[in-house]
């Protein structure tokens, strides 16, 4: 691993390395209703809870370890209110106009009069008059600064004010809240879920279609507050869910016209109440709703951990689960990028006996090794999305890590936040472990001690890859001996016919080069027909040998942890939890 310091609760069973256990499929990145609001190509809303354990489900994943945005779990300098004065009002936030069907003479603006008795300042007015038959909307969304307001809704209430100047049969203002996509269930279609607060004719509640609740209050032509409770309106509406399973994508004030009325209408401060514990709400919560959730997908495990993001990009994870005490700070947090930052956030989860993955690193080899990868244990290098060359290089950098004794388990994301198609990912890599169960500490075991390696989830679904030293496990592992080489069993079952198995060299000359120095071995599918492959790895000054397993086109369907072989002298501080013995000559 990355430091000497990671904690030594995974070391009690790593010396033995006993080949046993068993392939356990995890996906190490996954967000859900705590995260931000998804992919908008993908039409808007960030995929629930519900909507990724789906996915799991239809990927044959066996371990979803829950990875939302610490600060966005604590709502951490979020806004407590939008006072429609026409600034970004402090924290980046823009106004975007979004029309559907039929308009004519939509007009919106921030306006000094009117505005609410109880409120200062100017107010939104929003007109718009719909000639057809059917409704025509036009919405302002506003959108916050990196979504200063996305976040689980269970603790939240909203409150605005609202002047309706010309409502009636055939004209509304609307308040709609776009929360959570769901998949397929109780008869509805996947899609986003949807709350309309309408200031209407007369009072009510309904479906307006299978996926959007309507509260209608009527209009007495003065200033209203109305009281919002979307988590109350999800369970009301579709008491199927876990109606806590919802987040804050989008919100829109606008208005609703048709047969030819105008609607125009006047909307001011809304506030968002949130009741939780920045740092133990989400936890308990979260919690609450792997345990709801278990009956729906009883075959995948569900685990706490998150992506901390106040600074460098780093997945966490424990048994007993902690958010990180980032100090007090004001509206729209700024990331602190430092290298001191992050360090610190590793060493404060390492003293509670965390591991630490960084994730998608730059492609920065220098500041890898000078850093020493800012002590983390794991770190990303195949990501889903775009372009295949960023794998490439990341490897290139894992192998600069590995050249310089620096000993992170290399694992894949999938870092999803849509809950839509993981299959439609250009490279959808799914890591797995030898462990002995599902259970957390047994996979945090095989996580510190490297026993991972991670496959193409569409083109080798069933793809295994392992090292052995004399029947035991040795991926991921570090053997330091006065023996000049070590014979190792390559195992790599599954293999697609077509394909070719590369048995990568590489120099731990540990000098900090930034450079990788690899030799790689091809071998054919025919190289396996017993199951697995004697290599004879020279250890010279420090060698490590990794695997790759490569299709007919080149494209990598699959990358192995290595294992090191090093002097028994030396200054490498080897992890407990890698540490293997050799007696051999």
């Amino acid at each position: 691993m990355g430091s000497a310091t990671t904690p030594a609760a995974f070391a009690d069973d790593a010396a033995t390395g006993a080949a046993s256990g068993r392939p356990v499929s995890m996906v190490l990145h996954t967000h859900s209703c705590f995260s931000e609001g998804g992919s908008w190509a993908a039409g808007g809303g960030g995929g629930g809870m519900m909507a990724q354990l789906e996915q799991a489900v239809r990927n044959d994943i066996d371990v979803v370890w829950w990875t939302d945005h610490d600060w966005r779990m604590e709502a951490y300098g979020y806004y407590d209110g939008i006072a429609f004065d026409g600034t970004d009002e402090g924290g980046g936030l823009q106004w975007f106009v979004q029309n559907d069907g039929a308009l004519a003479d939509a007009d919106h603006a921030f306006v000094d009069d009117p505005h609410s008795p109880d409120e200062p300042g100017k107010a939104l007015r929003v007109s718009a008059s719909g000639p057809e038959a059917e409704w025509g909307a036009s919405f302002l969304w506003a959108k916050a600064g990196n979504s200063f307001y996305s976040t689980d809704l269970s603790d939240t209430t909203l409150t605005i004010d609202v002047l309706g100047e010309r409502v009636g049969p055939d004209a509304e203002l609307v308040v709609q809240l776009e929360t959570s996509y769901r998949p397929a269930t109780a008869g509805r279609p996947a899609g986003v879920y949807v709350l309309e607060y309408r200031l209407a004719a007369t009072a009510g509640r309904r479906l307006a279609d299978p996926l959007t609740g309507v509260v209608a209050v009527a209009s007495d032509g003065v200033w209203q507050r109305l009281a919002i409770h979307p988590v109350d309106d999800v369970r009301a509406f579709w008491p199927d869910l876990v109606a806590e399973d919802s987040g804050l994508a989008r919100v829109r004030f606008g208005v609703r016209a048709r047969n030819g009325a105008t609607a125009s209408g006047v909307f001011d401060r809304l506030r968002f109440d949130r009741t939780r514990d920045p740092l133990r709400w989400p936890v308990r919560t979260r919690r609450d709703l792997m345990r709801q959730l278990r009956s729906r997908c009883p075959g995948v495990t569900q685990l706490l951990s998150a992506e901390v993001s106040m600074v460098r990009h780093m997945n966490v994870f424990m048994e007993d689960f902690e958010l990180y005490p980032y100090p007090p700070r004001g509206k729209a947090p700024v990331l602190d990028n430092s290298v001191e930052a992050a360090e610190a956030m590793v060493r404060w989860y390492h003293e509670r006996g965390a591991l630490v993955q960084y994730n998608h690193p730059p492609i920065n080899p220098g500041e890898l090794v000078t850093g020493r990868a800012l002590g983390a244990d794991l770190i990303e290098i195949a990501n889903a999305d775009g372009d295949f060359t960023v794998i490439r290089d990341r490897i290139d950098q894992y192998d600069v890590a590995a050249r310089n004794a620096i000993f992170l388990t290399a694992t894949s994301q999938v870092d999803d936040h849509g809950g839509r198609d993981w299959q439609g990912k250009p490279h959808l890599y799914t890591t797995a472990v030898w462990a002995e169960s599902r259970q957390a500490r047994d996979l945090l075991t095989a996580l510190a001690a490297g026993q991972a390696w991670w496959y193409h989830q569409r083109l080798w679904p069933t793809g295994q890859l392992d090292l052995a030293v004399g029947g035991r496990r040795a991926m991921g592992r570090v053997v330091r001996t006065s023996a000049t080489r070590l014979p190792v069993d390559i195992v790599a079952n599954n293999l697609p016919e077509d394909s070719t198995v590369q048995v990568v060299v590489g120099e731990c000359d540990r000098t900090g080069q930034t450079t990788p120095a690899v030799t790689r071995h091809t071998y054919p599918v025919s190289s396996f027909a017993s199951g697995r492959l004697r290599f004879q790895l020279e250890r010279e000054n420090g060698r490590y040998l990794r695997v790759e397993v490569r299709d007919a086109g080149d494209v990598l369907l699959g990358f192995g942890n290595p294992v090191w072989l090093l002097s028994p002298r030396g200054d490498v501080e080897v992890p407990r939890a890698r540490r293997l013995s050799y007696t051999g000559r």
